[in-house]
């Protein structure tokens, strides 16, 4: 019935709001993240040049300096492509194409969304695009 259809499309609405504030929610700790996780970068650089001034220095703890480096870097860019994801995902719910599948044009099923907010395919073309791009 167009009643039901109406009810339907209120239910989703009111999730994807609720999306939204997620979403806004996980982008503000991400920044915050990154912000710190930057902060850190700046002093442990400051504190590598202090250590660099006096010697002994063994080679194992540059060796564990670099890997912490590494693992930092790699943190950021992990946390900057879900970032980008997110920002991508907000800007789809602006447009009102939030929750269409960018492969076959189909709803995304909100059980979907609400797993991962910023899914842009169904589970099938999301499966068909992975085995592809693996």
């Amino acid at each position: 019935s167009e009643k039901g259809v109406i009810a339907n499309m209120a239910i989703r609405d009111q999730q994807i709001s609720e999306l939204r504030k997620r979403l806004e929610d996980e982008r503000a700790r991400l920044v915050s993240e990154l912000r710190d996780l930057q902060s850190d970068a700046s002093q442990w650089g400051e504190s590598v040049r202090d250590e660099d001034s006096s010697y002994g220095n063994h080679m194992a703890d540059e060796g564990t300096d670099t890997f912490e480096q590494e693992k930092e870097i790699a943190l950021q860019r992990n946390l900057r492509s879900v970032l980008n994801e997110i920002e991508a995902a907000l800007k789809r719910m602006d447009e009102g194409t939030y929750g269409i599948c960018i492969d076959c044009g189909q709803e995304i099923p909100i059980e979907r969304l609400m797993a991962r907010p910023y899914a842009v395919r169904c589970v099938a073309d999301q499966e068909k695009y992975d085995r592809v791009h693996r």
